[in-house]
């Protein structure tokens, strides 16, 4: 349920944000009117520096008011802008990630906010109130110059932001906090490179009822809805997969006679399915972002072989941690429950091939890109297994017979198998 929430948080941050600032604005909107009032009786320890007349005060907040919105304007324009060339230069994938940046949705919040204090504050400004001194615009003030400020922390973001790099090291940080949270669920369970269901009388198939790509397994929620059965739940998908309507997500294996109908109904809710891909829980997303970049990088349209280079540098470092995994196969249980729930998380072959085949393809005509996947490629068995050094050398060969016919010179052939060597 946690985690269902976090995720509900991460696709709706922006709104979030924005929200916040505009409670935030109002309350700070209603304080100053019930103050002005002498509902709440603060003026007479407020400096008189401070105060302000009725007329001034709404020349500062009519002023303030249209400036704010003029600025929310601006601001709202190089989003659009930066998201455009995001989508361009980058990957349409990574849009999100600057749109839910903490400065971006801060940066709207406040202005959005700072506007609706001032047109609230502007409205209550009344003729019977001229002879008081008011705190309204002071506050108005002091709130322009914070919008201010983080308008110089947005424009520093966003020259921050259009930098590959910096993208790429925010999409590192990233793929290294999901992986971290995989492997924080697999600190309680038992991990198998192979599993046998053993044996059971009948087996309960569960298909999907929706198309959409898999966010969440609740398999807590799935170990309750089964603890008074003695069953095997083997789930058949992975998180980020596509499941289309009518494919089998999970198998029940069980001896004892069930209700099918409504047990199917209520294990289908433990599987969240959304119309669109959340990295919230899926690493193998968070990498296709950098795969995205790097291919982009290749393509003869922009033709920065060395984004692609470091892009590749990052790859390998992200498939060296999840090389120190060991077992493909993460069984959950609970002393609550009589189920075990058999979970396929990580494979390192298809993870490894799946990261750099389309890199391989439409960099293998250039030598630095070769010789970049084979570095990675040393990288990434420099903190593995020995089982899984030969998967990398089997992926190596591939690489080799896959590229090696389009170099020529003596000088690339042998840089290629020397670095072909090293892994």
């Amino acid at each position: 349920m946690i985690t269902k929430i976090k995720i509900l948080y991460s696709e709706n941050k922006m709104w979030v944000y924005l929200g916040k600032y505009i409670l935030i604005s109002f309350l700070l909107a209603v304080g100053a009117i019930l103050t002005d009032i002498k509902f709440i009786p603060l003026l007479d320890y407020i400096p008189d520096i401070l105060l302000t007349s009725v007329d001034l005060a709404k020349v500062i907040l009519g002023t303030l008011s249209g400036s704010l919105l003029t600025i929310t304007t601006f601001t709202f324009s190089t989003i659009m802008v930066v998201l455009t060339m995001y989508s361009s230069n980058f990957s349409p994938r990574v849009v999100n990630n600057f749109l839910t940046d903490k400065i971006t949705m801060k940066v709207l919040g406040i202005f959005v906010g700072g506007f609706f204090y001032c047109i609230l504050a502007l409205f209550f400004m009344r003729k019977t109130y001229s002879e008081y001194l008011v705190v309204s615009a002071t506050i108005a003030v002091i709130y322009s110059v914070l919008c201010i400020i983080y308008f110089v922390i947005f424009v520093y973001n966003v020259s921050s932001s259009i930098q590959a790099t910096k993208l790429i090291a925010r999409l590192y940080d990233e793929s290294t906090e999901i992986v971290e949270r995989a492997l924080n669920l697999r600190e309680d369970y038992l991990s198998l490179d192979e599993y046998e269901v053993g044996r059971f009388n009948s087996k309960l198939e569960i298909t999907s009822k929706t198309n959409g790509y898999l966010e969440l397994i609740e398999f807590k929620e799935i170990l309750s809805t089964l603890k008074d059965i003695e069953t095997k739940f083997i789930i058949k998908v992975d998180i980020g997969d596509f499941i289309s309507k009518n494919q089998v997500i999970a198998t029940l294996h069980y001896n004892e006679k069930l209700d099918d109908e409504d047990l199917v109904d209520k294990l289908l809710k433990r599987f969240n399915i959304e119309e669109e891909r959340i990295a919230y829980n899926d690493y193998r997303f968070s990498l296709q972002k950098i795969i995205d970049i790097t291919l982009r990088a290749l393509s003869p349209g922009i033709n920065d072989p060395n984004t692609a280079i470091h892009c590749i540098n990052i790859l390998g470092v992200l498939l060296s941690k999840l090389s120190e995994i060991e077992g493909r196969y993460t069984v959950i249980k609970s002393d609550n429950s009589k189920s075990e729930v058999i979970y396929e998380d990580f494979h390192f072959k298809e993870d490894l091939y799946y990261t750099f085949y389309q890199i391989v393809h439409y960099g293998k005509e250039d030598v630095s890109v070769v010789l970049a996947l084979l570095k990675a490629l040393k990288t990434i068995s420099s903190n593995t297994s020995s089982e899984k050094v030969f998967v990398i050398k089997d992926f190596g060969d591939y690489i080799y017979e896959n590229t090696i016919d389009n170099f020529n010179h003596k000088f690339d052939v042998e840089m290629i198998q020397r670095a072909l060597k090293s892994i």
